[in-house]
């Protein structure tokens, strides 16, 4: 059995996974889009150390630089499923990439698309004009892309120029069937208290070092490096370069905190079959 924790950001679900670790002596999978990166610690509350006696995977062991997608992670998933044997042992995956989880847990299949379109035309548009391309084209795969996401909103585009299909239809059409046995486990605190909770979790973050981390990852690599896009990340940037102070950075960064979780509650809502409870202890006794 896999038990996939699931939830925004601040909901409490890495704490669930390692109550669930503990309680069946199992190991847990990262299923965060950034946790995968090394040297992505503090702007992605990635603390190994609470995971002392725990077997983990896919947690921090891809250099940013090189950058991962989610069909490398579902091969990588999938792989180590075939190691751990979630049929007859239990497994823990938690994360808050919603597509990262049903990519991995479910039938999808990632179409390669051979023809060469050219997309000199979009890359001359700025962000809002190439998000309304995508609003024309795709509508329902654009309302679960951040407008500023540029290569997101690309690729979308590009998919359709190749294969006269939105990306939405194409995905409709799939089984969406389970390739494992599979509880959804969904923390879904009181809004309030969520938002009081992100906004002191990245008061924490900036205490911790953020922009210093920040600061060091930029030695490594150019700005326009993917993981560098990041909540938190690419804020802190804005700072560094002089853009905002530290008051109106931190304000950004809670923002956009927030705006995540709502889109990670809608996507878990919509995409997943989750039993959703109000706190870890209600959980726990409904296992």
């Amino acid at each position: 059995m896999i038990y996939a924790c699931v939830g925004p950001t601040g909901s409490g679900k890495t704490d669930l996974a390692i109550m669930l670790a503990k309680k069946f002596h199992a190991p847990i999978v990262n299923a965060d889009a950034f946790q995968v990166y090394k040297g992505m610690d503090i702007g992605t509350n990635k603390q190994m150390e609470q995971f002392a006696g725990i077997h983990t995977y896919l947690f921090d062991h891809i250099d940013p630089v090189t950058g991962y997608t989610v069909a490398q992670y579902q091969h990588e998933f999938r792989n180590l499923m075939n190691v751990l044997d979630p049929v007859n042992n239990p497994v823990i995956v938690v994360g808050g990439t919603g597509l990262y989880i049903k990519a991995s847990l479910y039938d999808f299949s990632f179409k390669t698309h051979e023809k060469k379109v050219d997309m000199t035309s979009y890359q001359t548009l700025d962000q809002t004009q190439l998000y309304n391309e995508l609003l024309r084209i795709d509508p329902t795969t654009a309302q679960s892309i951040h407008p500023h996401n540029r290569r997101r909103v690309m690729r979308a585009i590009e998919i359709f120029l190749q294969t006269g299909e939105a990306k939405s239809v194409l995905e409709a059409q799939q089984e969406q069937k389970l390739l494992y046995p599979v509880r959804f486990l969904g923390l879904n605190p009181p809004r309030e208290a969520l938002y009081e909770r992100i906004n002191e979790r990245v008061r924490l973050m900036m205490d911790h070092g953020l922009i210093d981390e920040v600061r060091h990852l930029l030695t490594r690599m150019p700005t326009s490096t993917y993981a560098l896009r990041a909540i938190g990340y690419k804020e802190s940037m804005q700072y560094i370069e002089r853009h905002m102070d530290l008051p109106m950075t931190i304000a950004m960064i809670q923002q956009a905190t927030r705006r995540y979780a709502k889109r990670q509650w809608t996507y878990f809502r919509n995409q997943l079959p989750v039993e959703w409870f109000a706190d870890i202890q209600h959980v726990m006794e409904a296992i």
